[in-house]
Formats: structure tokens, C-alpha cells, sequence
């Protein structure tokens, strides 16, 4: 059993890094239809909802990791956890730089979100889920309070909410800390939990508009039900079809390294484009592209499998 929900976790992170990938590297096409699009300040599409799709796959092994490697040493544990998520903002900082130095200015990016939302989170990781879950709320509606007053200027300013949007990013990844201690009791519980977080998100919609850019109670609220709704659809299927394994959960098994040498790559493949002074890249040039980086990421997903690598920071 155990085995099996750990094949169902691969794959959920396969298929969130697979879509943040072909998000990044396609969003900003014209070609390409506004569902692959961030949304520019109001609204919702399938771009918005692949990083809190990741937040959530890290928050379902976040406290189990840190309490195993506490219980042998609770120094090490909040070092190790610090460091982690130190390195991830720091390789997020570095990638920022390099786009606006590049081709696409950049303040802010996903990995500076996730890092600063670790960081948030390990302050209240040991607490009990409860607990976690209250700090949770907290930290949302004091977020949305301090938005709708005064800071919505300085957030709508940085990509991905910049640094006090990923306090709400924070907030999202304590959630997804709360909502994977009750799978812990079982996936009847995990869906109980699912279907009350998905009203308190459709009753936050009556109230708060729905933006990434913003990183609004409702957007984090939303994306985190429907991510938990996804995680579940990814969990029977794994047990209704046959495989135990497949592409997906490869690139799920070194989810972050992949993400990174994604951003190398795409770095890499616009370059001639900024050489020869070409904004835009045309459709039928940027798909191949694309497919080419999906490849090769997934024959050094395939490399890694087969060498029994698990590299992560």
C-alpha cells in the first residue's frame, strides 16, 4: 500500500512539473490559447494552477521528512530544511537575474516562492495539524486584509506577488501540510477534507477576486482544493490501471533538478532569438522546441530512473 501512494505522489509531481514546464516555456507566445496563459491580473486558467500544484505535492511529504530527520537530530532537521529551502530561493534569484539580464525581465519567479514558503512554513511545522491549520487561516485573511488596504501596488509590482505574495504562497503550502496529515488517516478523511475545502474555496470566490498575480485568499484556496482533487484523480488512477510505472512518474521522482535544467534549457534555446533581435518566437518554431526540452528532460528522467538517482535540494 505504502508503495502504490508513494507511485501515486511521483506521478501527481510528474505531471505538475511536465505542465510547469510547458507553461514556461510557452506562455508568453501570442499564438497560444489564454488557457495556457497566465491570467493578467483577475481571473483563472491551467497556467495559474501549476505551481500550487507543486507547492502542494511538496507539502505531502514536508512534515513526515522533517519529523523523521527530527527524531534522530532536531538541530540537523531545521538546518538541513533551511538550507534546502535557502538553496531553492537562491537558484530562483539566480534564474531572475539572468532573464531580465537576457530576455524577459523578471523580479520574481516560482522557485523564489517556493523557497520563501518553506522557510515560512518550517517556523510551524512541528505544531499540531490543528494548530497549523488555524496559522493557516491566519496568515490568509491577514494577507488579504493587508492587500485590499495597502499593499496591492507593491504586489501587482513583482512576478508571482514577489515577496509578500509568497507569504500567501506560505500560507498555501501550510494548508497542504494540514490536508496531507488528514490523508494520513486515510483517503476517505483526505476526500471529507477535500470537499470542505472546495466550499470554503467557492465561498471565498463571493468575496475575494481570484487572482495569481495577487496570490488572493481566493486563488490560493481554489488552487489548493482543485490540487487536492487532482491529487485524488492521480491516486485512482494509479490503482485502476496497471503500470507502476511510467514517464510521468519519473520526471516525478526528480522533480526539482528537472524543473532547473528546464529553466537552463529554455535559457539556452532563446538565446539565438535575443542574438538576432527577435521578440517573438513564430508558433510553428517555439512547439518543436518545446517538445525538444521535454524530450531531452525526459531521457535524463529515464537515465536517473533506470541509475536508481533521486537528486534533490
Amino acid at each position: 500500500m505504502e508503495k502504490e501512494r508513494n507511485i501515486a505522489l511521483d506521478r501527481f509531481r510528474g505531471l505538475a512539473i511536465i505542465l510547469m514546464v510547458i507553461v514556461n516555456d510557452l506562455a508568453e507566445e501570442p499564438a497560444i490559447p489564454g488557457i495556457l496563459k497566465h491570467a493578467r491580473d483577475i481571473g483563472f486558467t491551467l497556467a495559474d494552477l501549476v505551481a500550487p500544484l507543486f507547492i502542494i505535492a511538496i507539502a505531502a511529504t514536508y512534515r513526515q521528512s522533517f519529523l523523521r530527520r527530527a527524531a534522530i537530530n532536531k538541530g540537523e532537521a531545521y538546518s538541513h530544511f533551511v538550507g534546502r529551502y535557502l538553496a531553492i530561493l537562491g537558484v530562483g534569484a539566480f534564474f531572475s537575474a539572468v532573464s531580465a539580464i537576457a530576455y524577459e525581465p523578471s523580479d520574481w519567479g516560482a522557485l523564489q516562492s517556493i523557497g520563501v514558503a518553506g522557510l515560512l512554513t518550517l517556523l510551524v511545522i512541528q505544531l499540531p495539524t490543528l494548530t497549523r491549520g488555524i496559522i493557516a487561516g491566519v496568515v490568509l485573511i491577514g494577507y488579504q486584509l493587508a492587500l485590499d488596504h495597502f499593499l496591492l501596488e507593491e504586489v501587482l509590482g513583482s512576478d508571482h506577488g514577489g515577496l509578500i505574495g509568497a507569504i500567501s504562497y506560505g500560507a498555501m503550502l501550510m494548508l497542504g501540510t494540514v490536508m496531507f496529515d488528514i490523508h494520513r488517516k486515510g483517503m476517505k478523511w483526505f476526500g471529507i477534507s477535500t470537499g470542505v475545502l472546495s466550499l470554503l474555496a467557492a465561498g471565498s470566490l463571493l468575496l475575494v477576486p481570484i487572482s495569481k498575480n495577487r496570490v488572493s485568499l481566493s486563488f490560493v484556496l481554489v488552487s489548493a482544493a482543485i490540487s487536492c482533487i487532482v491529487y485524488i484523480a492521480v491516486r485512482l488512477l494509479t490503482k485502476v490501471l496497471p503500470f507502476k510505472s511510467d514517464l510521468v512518474v519519473w520526471w516525478g521522482e526528480n522533480p526539482m533538478l528537472l524543473y532547473v535544467l528546464h529553466l537552463v534549457m529554455m535559457a539556452i534555446t532563446r538565446l539565438p532569438f535575443i542574438v538576432l533581435g527577435i521578440e517573438e518566437r513564430p508558433l510553428w518554431l517555439a512547439l518543436p522546441v518545446t517538445f525538444v526540452i521535454l524530450t531531452v528532460l525526459s531521457v535524463i528522467a529515464a537515465k536517473l530512473r533506470k541509475s536508481g538517482k533521486r537528486i534533490s535540494f
